[in-house]
């Protein structure tokens, strides 16, 4: 165990954000399409944001790719399942693959419920709802595609 620890001492700090930025990625990419791939793709946003002015610029500028990569795929994955009308997770289409340059991760997406007025959500097949089916909101868990 302290053979570990002095390992961790030594490892460059670049290097270990780098693991948990994959960690973080390979979690979202399996879990492509469902719900809970949106927060770990918001988590490695967050680890984006609060390191980019601390490492390398182009390391920077690559986990931001991924990052965008991750989440366009969710919404593309998501927008999949609601248009076959299947809720994810729960006996979907299998996904095979990975995004194409994605460091880590996958696509991601979901529906959006904005208000149509105080306190009113749109219909769910309203021009706007459907507009902003393929919204990403970070930070913003949006539950199974809505019929």
């Amino acid at each position: 165990m302290r053979a570990y620890v002095e390992q961790l001492r030594a490892a460059d700090p670049a290097g270990i954000i780098v693991q948990a930025y994959q960690v973080l990625g390979t979690g979202a990419e399996v879990k492509l399409g469902m719900p809970d791939a949106r927060l770990l793709i918001d988590a490695m946003a967050a680890l984006v944001a609060a390191v980019e002015s601390r490492v390398d610029g182009q390391l920077a500028q690559q986990m931001q790719a991924g990052v965008g990569q991750l989440q366009n795929a969710q919404v593309q994955v998501e927008g999949e399942l609601q248009q076959q009308g299947s809720a994810p997770g729960a006996g979907g289409p299998e996904r095979t693959g990975s995004v194409p340059g994605a460091a880590a991760g996958g696509p991601a997406s979901g529906t959006v419920q904005r208000p149509g007025g105080p306190g009113e959500p749109r219909p769910a097949g309203s021009p706007e709802q459907q507009m902003t089916n393929r919204l990403w909101i970070p930070g913003r868990d949006q539950g199974p595609p809505q019929r």
